[in-house]
């Protein structure tokens, strides 16, 4: 399991960018001084956002008629605790987690200091069909559905329970326009542009401490139990994280798409994997064994990447966030996997 405390001992080997982004990480959590002013928490908490506020999205719209205090977060839990508010409801953590990760358990518990609300009271399932009674039963004054995937087929049942917030029509699905709807409907507007600003400004800095990833090329894929998922391609989020540090896509990425199935590696196109760093997530919920197969086959192992040391399997439980990066879990990702791509990237060149 994930378990990346933003408070643990750093290695003495890490970077300054990867000291700031574990200081981000602690401010964007809320873990200041306990001595702030009243005034200073008042610009943290209270908004600007103008109630009644309609929310609109591609199924339908609701209306929320005042900030809300009792939130559901159906795959928003990230953009919730970044702004500091505690949900009565959210997803697990991706994966077979069954408690949230290290990190969003540390923003957890400084947003309890400001937030009316104490406790999650219910984890769903992320991989199951949505509990409308069990979401009902928690009385939420808004549902977060920003992110969550199979909004089309739910939503009716969803609106009828609370305001639904997810993206307006027409809107391209970034973790900044996710951050920037949510943090409108809880009324943490300002907060919600700090958030964004500390991100960028975190991948800015380990871009510039590392001018020499711009010279090299970065394929990543994900293998789940079902298929192997190529996620460097160009201008998608699940190609962000690494894009954003400047690495280039290997020079095969044009065999694959974005959507299923032109996104698939079959076992036969595994050589088109090939870059100067080749960097793999496991999926947390692959059989025994199905890991060692994909690595120890013939085809991978004959990579240059493999055979020249600069294969980089990712730390367990990241292979769910970097596809679909928030505010919290990127800074968490970057101090993860930054200090590997730093050791790797001069192999590569």
């Amino acid at each position: 399991m994930r378990t990346s405390s933003i408070l643990r001992p750093l290695r003495a080997k890490q970077t300054a960018a990867v000291l700031t982004t574990v200081a981000l990480i602690v401010s964007l959590a809320g873990c200041g001084s306990s001595e702030a002013s009243s005034e200073e928490e008042s610009t943290q908490t209270a908004g600007t956002t103008a109630y009644p506020l309609t929310l609109e999205t591609p199924y339908g719209s609701t209306t929320l008629e005042e900030a809300p205090e009792r939130v559901v977060a159906i795959g928003d839990l990230d953009d919730a605790l970044a702004l500091g508010v505690v949900p009565v409801g959210s997803f697990k953590p991706a994966g077979d987690a069954d408690e949230l990760y290290d990190y969003e358990q540390e923003a957890l518990e400084e947003a309890k200091s400001t937030s009316p609300i104490k406790e999650i009271d219910k984890l769903f399932d992320p991989y199951a069909e949505l509990d409308y009674e069990a979401i009902a039963a928690l009385d939420p004054d808004v549902i977060l559905a920003a992110s969550y995937w199979d909004l089309e087929k739910s939503y009716d049942t969803l609106s009828e329970i609370a305001p639904v917030v997810a993206l307006p029509k027409g809107t391209d699905s970034t973790w900044e326009n996710r951050h920037e709807v949510v943090a409108k409907a809880l009324d943490r507007e300002q907060r919600g542009k700090d958030n964004i600003a500390a991100v960028e400004d975190a991948f800015s800095k380990a871009r510039e401490d590392n001018p020499e990833f711009a010279d090299v090329t970065l394929n990543y894929a994900v293998v789940y139990p079902t298929q192997v998922t190529y996620m460097s391609v160009p201008d998608t989020e699940a190609s962000w994280f690494f894009t954003q540090l400047g690495f280039q896509p290997g020079p095969e990425h044009g065999k694959f798409g974005k959507e299923y199935p032109k996104d698939v590696v079959s076992e036969e196109q595994t050589s088109l994997l090939d870059a100067d760093i080749v960097v793999i997530g496991y999926h947390s919920l692959l059989e025994d064994g199905q890991r060692e197969k994909f690595e120890d086959s013939s085809l991978f192992q004959s990579l240059p990447a493999v055979e020249n040391g600069t294969y980089i399997p990712l730390p367990e439980g990241h292979d769910s966030s970097i596809p679909q990066p928030g505010v919290l879990s990127s800074l968490d990702d970057l101090e993860a996997v930054l200090p590997l791509l730093e050791e790797t990237a001069p192999k590569a060149s």
